[in-house]
């Protein structure tokens, strides 16, 4: 079954196979790989997937969000505020949009519509926000800027209700640029190249992980599965054990898939299911 996503766009394919790992069945693969077959899509966009396995396509300043048949069910686009920089799912009632040019953050619903007017980063002195994550916990938002080099958390009214301070003083052995921020379970997981650098919900420094994150982030309840363009590997939240899953070049980043992990292949032209047996 070849599922199209209607945009009038050049399209590239993406593929979604399953394949063998740690001794995984045939009959489990052809099972889940059945459901998800073949998806087109513009070339060289950015492509995230839900908790619930939408799939959302962000081509330019549009967003579009799909199902799982490759059935358009809602679209967004805002051509006044140009790009879209990143897009945060992990609540999907209430997707970010990141504007980093314009520093502002767009608040959508799950049919992406816009629930109110976009917040402006500019008007808290922020104007070097590189990355933003939803705050699950109390609907706040997390951000980092560069030029103050603090993480900030404003709330729903675009209040600051937190700031760490400079993280250089902090945290001396943290090493810049900080890539990506995920909220779960109420910790903040702040990526760099090299370490992971879990927080509490005030800022205060619970852990460090010696892994790199840089090219996926995933976490479970139990464990963490990170990616950092060489090789998949899994922290262990209990005992603290490192495991090195899958050692490959060949992803782009990974994500996760309902209860599975799936890869985008480095020239974003198919996505396969990874299966590590947890």
């Amino acid at each position: 079954m070849i599922l199209k996503l209607s945009m009038n766009y050049y399209k590239l394919t993406i593929i979604i196979n399953a394949f063998l790992l740690l001794g995984i069945s045939n009959n489990a693969l052809s099972q889940q790989s059945s459901k998800y077959k073949l998806l087109e899509v513009p070339k060289n966009n950015q492509i995230e997937i839900d908790q619930y396995g939408y799939f959302y396509i962000i081509d330019q300043d549009n967003l579009i969000k799909y199902d799982n048949e490759g059935h358009t069910l809602y679209h967004y686009s805002n051509k006044l505020l140009g790009n879209i920089d990143q897009i945060d799912i992990s609540n999907p009632l209430r997707p970010l949009l990141f504007y980093k040019d314009q520093g502002l953050i767009i608040v959508l619903d799950n049919t992406l519509s816009q629930q109110k007017e976009p917040m402006s980063l500019n008007e808290l002195g922020l104007y070097q926000t590189s990355c933003i994550a939803n705050s699950n916990f109390d609907n706040g938002i997390w951000l980092y800027d560069i030029d103050v080099n603090e993480i900030i958390k404003i709330n729903n009214l675009s209040q600051v209700n937190y700031r760490s301070g400079n993280l250089s003083v902090l945290i001396p052995n943290m090493k810049f640029p900080i890539l990506n921020l995920k909220e779960k379970n109420r910790k903040l997981y702040v990526v760099t190249r090299n370490k992971i650098f879990v927080m509490d919900q005030f800022g205060s420094l619970l852990s460090v992980i010696n892994l790199s994150a840089e090219k996926g982030l995933i976490i479970k309840e139990k464990n963490i599965i990170t990616y950092d363009g060489n090789a998949i590997c899994q922290f262990d939240i209990l005992d603290f054990k490192i495991d090195t899953l899958l050692k490959t070049k060949e992803y782009f980043k990974i994500m996760k898939l309902e209860n599975n992990i799936v890869a985008v292949s480095k020239n974003r032209s198919r996505i396969n299911y990874v299966n590590l047996n947890q």
